[in-house]
């Protein structure tokens, strides 16, 4: 008996057993065959080399799972795993998310942006662990500047649209009437036809975005002006991280960490030549005085005090800020 156990443990030891098959769900906004897609999809089939065919990762892009509010509550329910969100999304879940890229005009430089999330992160993902997710990576989207069907420089251009907001985005909403702006709240998969109506004549979204959904063909004048980033993250439910086996989680996040890095450098690059590409064929796009930039952030402090605790908790949106201002008084000081 303990010969046949000996031979027994030996040969666990050389053929161990194959390791549990865990098949990830994930869904995206992202649209099929677009930069984050494919990026998505070339990390999965890292995850299934590195893990030999234990992780399998299943993609649902372009919003066919819903809107990010649906791709959540399906999270919990167990009929996704994993999601690509916003920071939007990622606030329904933690609040302290919308801190990075909620604040407009906050950030003057990618380097800006980069340290303030930086700092950021570990309590970021520390509470969306506490919510039963599992932080696999970020990633960047571009920054949002203003499409519309006549020019904007000014915020009272801006003033005479009738501006598209994200039909879910209910504090958005009220933010911009308070800035005295028209917002019309849509599902982003009617903004075409709403162009096309005139119900909506101006919308803001990072120029890629723009070009990728061709929403640029109705509206072909872009205020060059960096209002905010638009980024997100990869995340997923922590069960069903918990299933993975150690070695293959840390060969997972090795290879999650390469995909941010190369997708921010990409991303990075084909925002301007997004608009170069969209000028081609027919986009006026309006550089930003220094006056004109001053009328911009007049009217955006007016509207600091509702973002901080409507959109951003009070706590948060005081700690960007002094990030911010602290990476600034560095580099002076250098």
């Amino acid at each position: 008996m303990f010969r046949r156990n000996c031979i027994l443990i030996l040969c666990l030891a050389i053929f161990p057993a194959e390791g549990k098959k865990v098949n990830i769900k994930l869904a995206t906004l992202a649209g099929h065959g677009s930069p984050w897609d494919l990026r998505l999809r070339e990390m999965g089939q890292n995850w299934r080399n590195e893990s030999n065919g234990e992780v399998k990762l299943t993609i649902y892009p372009g919003g066919v799972a819903g809107d990010e509010s649906a791709v959540i509550r399906k999270m919990r329910i167990g009929q996704l795993n994993a999601a690509s969100l916003s920071t939007s999304g990622l606030s329904y879940i933690v609040p302290e998310f919308a801190a990075v890229t909620h604040i407009p005009l906050l950030y003057n430089s990618d380097e800006e942006k980069d340290y303030v999330r930086e700092q950021l992160s570990p309590e970021l993902i520390q509470k969306l662990e506490a919510k039963g997710y599992m932080f696999i990576h970020w990633g960047e989207v571009g920054w949002v500047r203003y499409f519309a069907q006549s020019p904007v420089t000014v915020p009272d251009d801006l003033k005479k649209h009738k501006l598209f907001i994200w039909a879910d985005e209910g504090t958005d909403i009220q933010m911009y009437k308070t800035l005295g702006m028209n917002p019309v709240p849509l599902a982003a998969t009617d903004l075409t036809v709403a162009l096309q109506t005139s119900m909506v004549t101006a919308f803001s979204t990072p120029p890629l975005v723009a070009l990728g959904n061709q929403w640029f063909a109705g509206a072909k004048h872009m205020a060059d002006l960096k209002w905010a980033p638009l980024m997100g993250a990869t995340i997923m439910q922590k069960k069903v991280w918990d299933q993975i086996s150690p070695n293959i989680q840390e060969l997972i996040l090795t290879a999650s960490k390469e995909a941010e890095i190369e997708l921010t450098e990409e991303i990075r690059e084909l925002d301007d030549k997004a608009v170069e590409v969209m000028s081609e064929y027919g986009l006026v796009a309006h550089k930003i005085t220094n006056k004109e930039y001053a009328e911009w952030e007049a009217i955006v402090k007016t509207v600091y005090p509702y973002i901080r605790g409507k959109l951003v908790p009070e706590e948060a949106f005081d700690k960007v800020v002094q990030l911010r201002d602290a990476f600034r008084a560095n580099r002076l000081s250098k």
